[in-house]
């Protein structure tokens, strides 16, 4: 039988105390705590309060040391907020890695990104009675992507109408869309799948309403509020990406009402 030692001793580094002090961390929260977006002069401005005598290039290593902590959070290029950063990572189902790992075997010079609508339905009001798995390529490649796919899955369509799914789609078995990958889209890997990041699914909820018509409406609302609510949305990723698509207007305004 092993015995739990009584008291766990945890070795701080021996400048902790210096470096928390230096920070002026309860100040700094309760400076910036009601601010949307803290810039990097808002930064200098509150350690030159502290520190007349510091050096612009010495905030870089503040804002650092901060966004280490969890004091701040990265919510777009030079600007902050309170908080900690808390990143998108869904859960990869056995069917989105059998469809990725197929893709990729057969395509593997090709860009591909994959997700699934089943991550975001716990953030709406009405459930879909079917989900969506989202595969997007290159555009020249879309077709040869989606026969293939077409040999092993049922249920495929290919940048389909809301009118071709209510006429062709089978109404109780989930869907599998494929459609084009823009250019510079914003992605990241999870165990070796190429993703959306969660700005990019916020935008496309939004402008790619043909295919998303079930996912609008109250249910767009609750969708994006949860997404800004639960994850750190670097906004300036999200507008970029939605300037691609010529439509940052569109989406900042339809942000703003809900934000």
């Amino acid at each position: 039988m092993h015995l739990l030692p009584k008291y766990i001793i945890v070795h701080l580094p021996k400048n902790w105390n210096i470096m928390n002090k230096n920070l002026h961390i309860d100040s700094f929260k309760s400076r910036f705590k009601d601010m949307d977006t803290i810039t990097i002069d808002n930064v200098l401005d509150f350690y030159l309060s502290k520190y007349p005598d510091i050096k612009k290039n010495t905030i870089q290593y503040k804002i650092s040391n901060l966004l280490n902590k969890g004091i701040i959070e990265r919510i777009g290029r030079g600007k902050y907020r309170i908080g900690n950063q808390k990143t998108f990572a869904p859960f990869l189902s056995k069917s989105i890695k059998f469809i990725y790992t197929r893709l990729t075997n057969e395509f593997p010079y090709l860009g591909i990104s994959i997700w699934s609508t089943e991550w975001i339905v716990n953030w709406m009001i009405h459930i879909p009675r079917v989900q969506k798995i989202i595969i997007e390529v290159e555009e020249e490649a879309q077709e040869s992507v989606y026969y293939f796919i077409s040999d092993f899955r049922k249920n495929v369509f290919l940048e389909p109408s809301p009118q071709i799914l209510h006429k062709y789609a089978n109404q109780n078995m989930n869907q599998i869309i494929v459609k084009k990958l823009i250019t510079e889209s914003p992605l990241r890997r999870i165990n070796s799948l190429r993703i959306p990041t969660i700005e990019k699914i916020v935008v496309d909820l939004i402008i790619d309403v043909n295919i998303f018509s079930a996912f609008q409406g109250r249910d767009l609302d609750s969708i994006v509020e949860n997404a800004y609510g639960l994850y750190t949305i670097n906004e300036d990723k999200l507008l970029r990406y939605a300037s691609r698509r010529r439509k940052s207007d569109l989406v900042d305004k339809f942000i703003k009402n809900i934000i």
